[in-house]
Protein backbone atom coordinates (compact mmCIF):
# COMPACT_ATOMS: atom_id res chain seq x y z
CA UNK A 1 0.00 0.00 0.00
CA UNK A 2 1.47 3.35 -1.08
CA UNK A 3 -1.33 5.80 -0.20
CA UNK A 4 -4.44 6.09 1.92
CA UNK A 5 -7.39 8.50 1.99
CA UNK A 6 -9.28 9.22 5.20
CA UNK A 7 -12.38 11.07 6.27
CA UNK A 8 -11.96 13.07 9.50
CA UNK A 9 -15.25 14.16 11.08
CA UNK A 10 -15.87 17.27 13.16
CA UNK A 11 -17.66 17.23 16.51
CA UNK A 12 -20.09 19.34 18.47
CA UNK A 13 -20.49 19.43 22.23
CA UNK A 14 -23.94 18.64 23.56
CA UNK A 15 -22.60 19.67 26.95
CA UNK A 16 -19.47 20.99 28.63
CA UNK A 17 -19.12 21.19 32.39
CA UNK A 18 -15.99 21.97 34.39
CA UNK A 19 -15.86 20.35 37.81
CA UNK A 20 -12.54 21.75 38.96
CA UNK A 21 -8.87 22.11 38.10
CA UNK A 22 -6.20 19.44 38.50
CA UNK A 23 -2.86 20.19 40.16
CA UNK A 24 -1.14 20.30 36.76
CA UNK A 25 -3.49 23.09 35.63
CA UNK A 26 -5.70 20.99 33.37
CA UNK A 27 -9.46 21.25 33.86
CA UNK A 28 -11.58 18.42 35.24
CA UNK A 29 -14.19 18.06 32.50
CA UNK A 30 -17.52 16.33 32.07
CA UNK A 31 -18.90 16.71 28.56
CA UNK A 32 -20.88 14.92 25.90
CA UNK A 33 -19.38 14.98 22.40
CA UNK A 34 -21.14 14.10 19.17
CA UNK A 35 -19.54 13.39 15.77
CA UNK A 36 -21.08 15.14 12.78
CA UNK A 37 -20.76 14.60 9.05
CA UNK A 38 -18.92 17.84 8.25
CA UNK A 39 -15.47 16.44 7.48
CA UNK A 40 -11.92 17.09 6.41
CA UNK A 41 -10.22 14.62 4.05
CA UNK A 42 -6.58 13.56 4.20
CA UNK A 43 -4.62 11.87 1.44
CA UNK A 44 -1.36 10.40 2.77
CA UNK A 45 1.30 9.06 0.41
CA UNK A 46 4.51 7.22 1.21
CA UNK A 47 7.72 8.85 -0.02
CA UNK A 48 11.36 7.94 0.49
CA UNK A 49 12.01 10.52 3.17
CA UNK A 50 10.86 13.74 4.82
CA UNK A 51 7.50 15.36 5.34
CA UNK A 52 5.58 17.57 2.94
CA UNK A 53 2.09 18.96 3.39
CA UNK A 54 -0.29 20.93 1.19
CA UNK A 55 -3.76 22.19 2.06
CA UNK A 56 -6.82 23.56 0.31
CA UNK A 57 -7.11 26.34 2.91
CA UNK A 58 -4.28 28.90 2.83
CA UNK A 59 -4.90 29.83 6.50
CA UNK A 60 -3.68 26.43 7.69
CA UNK A 61 0.00 26.50 8.76
CA UNK A 62 2.13 23.93 6.95
CA UNK A 63 5.17 24.05 9.23
CA UNK A 64 6.05 22.45 12.56
CA UNK A 65 3.11 24.21 14.26
CA UNK A 66 0.63 22.01 12.41
CA UNK A 67 -0.86 19.16 14.43
CA UNK A 68 -0.52 16.82 11.44
CA UNK A 69 3.24 17.37 11.45
CA UNK A 70 3.37 16.86 15.23
CA UNK A 71 1.47 13.58 14.88
CA UNK A 72 3.77 12.34 12.13
CA UNK A 73 6.87 13.26 14.16
CA UNK A 74 5.60 11.44 17.25
CA UNK A 75 4.79 8.26 15.32
CA UNK A 76 7.97 8.28 13.21
CA UNK A 77 10.23 8.70 16.24
CA UNK A 78 8.41 6.28 18.56
CA UNK A 79 7.96 3.48 16.02
CA UNK A 80 11.16 4.09 14.00
CA UNK A 81 9.28 4.48 10.72
CA UNK A 82 11.54 4.11 7.70
CA UNK A 83 10.47 6.63 5.05
CA UNK A 84 8.50 9.81 4.77
CA UNK A 85 5.06 11.07 3.78
CA UNK A 86 3.29 13.64 1.66
CA UNK A 87 -0.06 14.80 3.04
CA UNK A 88 -2.80 16.68 1.21
CA UNK A 89 -5.47 18.11 3.52
CA UNK A 90 -8.86 19.06 2.09
CA UNK A 91 -9.92 21.47 4.84
CA UNK A 92 -13.69 21.82 5.20
CA UNK A 93 -14.02 22.19 8.99
CA UNK A 94 -13.61 25.82 10.09
CA UNK A 95 -10.36 26.68 11.88
CA UNK A 96 -10.34 27.56 15.61
CA UNK A 97 -14.06 26.97 15.74
CA UNK A 98 -14.72 24.65 18.70
CA UNK A 99 -15.35 21.62 16.48
CA UNK A 100 -12.06 19.69 16.90
CA UNK A 101 -10.91 20.44 13.37
CA UNK A 102 -7.25 20.03 14.27
CA UNK A 103 -7.82 17.09 16.60
CA UNK A 104 -9.72 15.12 13.98
CA UNK A 105 -6.94 15.69 11.43
CA UNK A 106 -4.48 14.32 13.99
CA UNK A 107 -6.80 11.35 14.60
CA UNK A 108 -6.82 10.65 10.87
CA UNK A 109 -3.01 10.70 10.84
CA UNK A 110 -2.90 8.14 13.66
CA UNK A 111 -5.27 5.84 11.81
CA UNK A 112 -3.68 6.43 8.41
CA UNK A 113 -0.03 6.04 9.42
CA UNK A 114 -0.88 2.97 11.48
CA UNK A 115 -2.45 1.32 8.43
CA UNK A 116 -0.04 2.66 5.79
CA UNK A 117 3.12 1.55 7.62
CA UNK A 118 1.55 -1.57 9.18
CA UNK A 119 2.40 -0.54 12.75
CA UNK A 120 -0.22 -2.91 14.17
CA UNK A 121 -1.44 -0.47 16.84
CA UNK A 122 -4.79 -1.11 18.50
CA UNK A 123 -7.30 1.68 18.92
CA UNK A 124 -6.45 1.92 22.62
CA UNK A 125 -2.73 2.20 21.81
CA UNK A 126 -3.36 5.01 19.31
CA UNK A 127 -5.49 6.81 21.89
CA UNK A 128 -2.78 6.46 24.54
CA UNK A 129 -0.20 7.92 22.14
CA UNK A 130 -2.55 10.76 21.17
CA UNK A 131 -2.66 12.09 24.74
CA UNK A 132 0.80 13.59 24.21
CA UNK A 133 -0.65 15.87 21.51
CA UNK A 134 -4.22 16.76 22.50
CA UNK A 135 -7.17 15.59 24.58
CA UNK A 136 -9.90 15.63 21.88
CA UNK A 137 -7.98 13.30 19.57
CA UNK A 138 -9.09 10.22 21.51
CA UNK A 139 -12.73 11.02 20.86
CA UNK A 140 -12.08 11.81 17.20
CA UNK A 141 -10.46 8.41 16.69
CA UNK A 142 -13.50 6.66 18.17
CA UNK A 143 -16.28 8.95 16.89
CA UNK A 144 -19.99 8.65 17.56
CA UNK A 145 -21.30 9.91 20.89
CA UNK A 146 -19.35 9.75 24.13
CA UNK A 147 -19.33 11.05 27.66
CA UNK A 148 -15.82 12.42 28.20
CA UNK A 149 -14.51 12.97 31.72
CA UNK A 150 -11.27 13.92 33.45
CA UNK A 151 -9.02 15.71 30.97
CA UNK A 152 -11.35 14.69 28.16
CA UNK A 153 -9.71 11.36 27.28
CA UNK A 154 -11.77 9.05 29.50
CA UNK A 155 -14.62 8.03 27.19
CA UNK A 156 -17.88 6.16 27.63
CA UNK A 157 -19.87 5.37 24.48
CA UNK A 158 -23.48 6.55 24.41
CA UNK A 159 -26.48 6.14 22.17
CA UNK A 160 -26.22 9.13 19.82
CA UNK A 161 -28.48 11.79 18.42
CA UNK A 162 -31.19 10.88 15.96
CA UNK A 163 -29.50 11.18 12.56
CA UNK A 164 -32.70 12.65 11.11
CA UNK A 165 -32.09 15.85 13.09
CA UNK A 166 -30.91 18.65 10.82
CA UNK A 167 -27.93 20.43 12.34
CA UNK A 168 -27.08 23.95 11.22
CA UNK A 169 -23.57 25.23 11.94
CA UNK A 170 -22.54 28.86 11.77
CA UNK A 171 -19.10 30.24 12.63
CA UNK A 172 -18.71 33.97 13.32
CA UNK A 173 -15.94 35.67 11.38
CA UNK A 174 -13.36 35.49 14.19
CA UNK A 175 -10.81 32.99 15.51
CA UNK A 176 -10.97 31.90 19.15
CA UNK A 177 -8.06 30.56 21.20
CA UNK A 178 -9.13 27.62 23.39
CA UNK A 179 -6.31 28.37 25.81
CA UNK A 180 -7.48 31.97 26.14
CA UNK A 181 -11.08 30.90 26.78
CA UNK A 182 -10.12 28.55 29.61
CA UNK A 183 -7.85 31.18 31.13
CA UNK A 184 -10.71 33.70 31.06
CA UNK A 185 -13.06 31.09 32.56
CA UNK A 186 -10.68 30.66 35.48
CA UNK A 187 -10.51 34.40 36.11
CA UNK A 188 -14.29 34.86 35.84
CA UNK A 189 -15.20 32.03 38.22
CA UNK A 190 -12.18 31.84 40.52
CA UNK A 191 -14.17 32.99 43.55
CA UNK A 192 -17.64 31.81 42.52
CA UNK A 193 -17.17 28.33 41.06
CA UNK A 194 -20.43 27.06 42.53
CA UNK A 195 -22.43 29.77 40.75
CA UNK A 196 -21.78 28.45 37.26
CA UNK A 197 -24.91 27.70 35.22
CA UNK A 198 -24.10 24.08 34.48
CA UNK A 199 -25.60 21.60 32.03
CA UNK A 200 -27.47 18.68 33.57
CA UNK A 201 -25.58 15.71 32.19
CA UNK A 202 -27.75 13.20 34.05
CA UNK A 203 -30.84 14.43 32.22
CA UNK A 204 -28.90 14.61 28.94
CA UNK A 205 -27.67 11.01 29.28
CA UNK A 206 -31.18 9.81 30.11
CA UNK A 207 -32.51 11.68 27.09
CA UNK A 208 -29.97 10.06 24.78
CA UNK A 209 -30.65 6.62 26.22
CA UNK A 210 -34.41 6.99 25.76
CA UNK A 211 -34.31 8.93 22.46
CA UNK A 212 -36.20 11.73 24.21
CA UNK A 213 -35.39 15.01 22.44
CA UNK A 214 -37.06 17.13 25.12
CA UNK A 215 -34.82 15.63 27.81
CA UNK A 216 -31.76 15.99 25.59
CA UNK A 217 -32.43 19.69 25.09
CA UNK A 218 -33.20 20.20 28.78
CA UNK A 219 -29.86 18.70 29.80
CA UNK A 220 -27.66 20.46 27.25
CA UNK A 221 -25.43 23.41 28.13
CA UNK A 222 -21.91 24.84 27.84
CA UNK A 223 -20.21 26.61 30.74
CA UNK A 224 -17.71 28.19 28.33
CA UNK A 225 -20.37 30.01 26.31
CA UNK A 226 -20.68 33.04 28.63
CA UNK A 227 -16.88 33.40 28.48
CA UNK A 228 -16.59 33.44 24.69
CA UNK A 229 -19.63 35.73 24.44
CA UNK A 230 -17.64 38.44 26.26
CA UNK A 231 -15.54 38.72 23.07
CA UNK A 232 -18.02 37.68 20.40
CA UNK A 233 -21.47 39.27 20.32
CA UNK A 234 -22.24 37.40 17.09
CA UNK A 235 -22.83 34.19 19.07
CA UNK A 236 -26.06 35.55 20.57
CA UNK A 237 -27.11 37.08 17.24
CA UNK A 238 -26.71 33.72 15.51
CA UNK A 239 -28.61 31.89 18.24
CA UNK A 240 -31.44 34.41 18.01
CA UNK A 241 -31.62 33.95 14.24
CA UNK A 242 -31.67 30.17 14.52
CA UNK A 243 -34.43 30.32 17.13
CA UNK A 244 -36.42 32.72 14.97
CA UNK A 245 -36.37 30.26 12.07
CA UNK A 246 -37.40 27.20 14.06
CA UNK A 247 -34.40 25.80 15.90
CA UNK A 248 -35.56 23.99 19.02
CA UNK A 249 -32.05 24.23 20.51
CA UNK A 250 -29.11 26.44 19.64
CA UNK A 251 -25.86 26.88 21.53
CA UNK A 252 -22.10 27.23 21.18
CA UNK A 253 -19.85 24.22 20.56
CA UNK A 254 -16.61 23.71 22.45
CA UNK A 255 -14.76 26.91 23.28
CA UNK A 256 -16.48 28.51 20.29
CA UNK A 257 -17.27 30.55 18.49
CA UNK A 258 -19.29 28.18 16.26
CA UNK A 259 -23.00 27.97 17.04
CA UNK A 260 -25.13 24.95 16.14
CA UNK A 261 -28.89 24.63 15.98
CA UNK A 262 -31.23 21.65 15.80
CA UNK A 263 -34.05 21.71 13.24
CA UNK A 264 -36.86 19.26 12.50
CA UNK A 265 -37.33 19.92 8.78
CA UNK A 266 -35.35 20.93 5.69
CA UNK A 267 -37.52 23.93 4.89
CA UNK A 268 -36.75 25.80 8.11
CA UNK A 269 -33.06 24.85 8.22
CA UNK A 270 -32.53 25.86 4.57
CA UNK A 271 -34.25 29.18 5.10
CA UNK A 272 -32.19 29.93 8.22
CA UNK A 273 -28.99 28.87 6.47
CA UNK A 274 -29.60 31.21 3.54
CA UNK A 275 -30.16 34.14 5.92
CA UNK A 276 -27.04 33.45 7.99
CA UNK A 277 -24.83 32.92 4.92
CA UNK A 278 -25.41 36.52 3.89
CA UNK A 279 -23.32 37.58 6.88
CA UNK A 280 -21.37 34.45 7.84
CA UNK A 281 -19.84 32.53 4.96
CA UNK A 282 -18.96 29.53 7.12
CA UNK A 283 -22.50 28.20 7.48
CA UNK A 284 -23.24 24.51 6.92
CA UNK A 285 -26.09 22.03 7.15
CA UNK A 286 -25.08 18.61 8.44
CA UNK A 287 -26.22 15.69 10.60
CA UNK A 288 -25.03 13.48 13.45
CA UNK A 289 -22.80 10.48 12.80
CA UNK A 290 -21.93 7.33 14.72
CA UNK A 291 -18.47 7.21 13.10
CA UNK A 292 -15.16 8.95 13.65
CA UNK A 293 -12.16 8.61 11.33
CA UNK A 294 -13.02 6.52 8.31
CA UNK A 295 -10.75 5.02 5.65
CA UNK A 296 -12.13 5.98 2.24
CA UNK A 297 -9.66 4.19 0.02
CA UNK A 298 -6.09 2.99 -0.41
CA UNK A 299 -3.68 2.02 -3.18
Amino acid sequence: MDSIRLRARAKINLSIDIKGIFEDGYHDLEMVMQSINLSDYLLIRKVNQGFKMTCSNPDVPLDKKNIIYKTWTLLKEKYLIDGGVEVFLEKNIPIAAGMAGGSTDSAAMFVGINRLFELGLSESEMIEDSKAIGSDIAFCIKGGTHLATGKGCDLKRLLGLDRNIKILLCKPNIFVSTKRVYKKFDSMYKDSFDLINRPDNEILLSGLKNRDNEMIVEGMGNVLEPVTKTWCKDIQRIENTMNKFGSYKSMMSGSGPTVFGFFKDYKSVNKCSSILKKRYSQTYITSASNKGVEICGNK
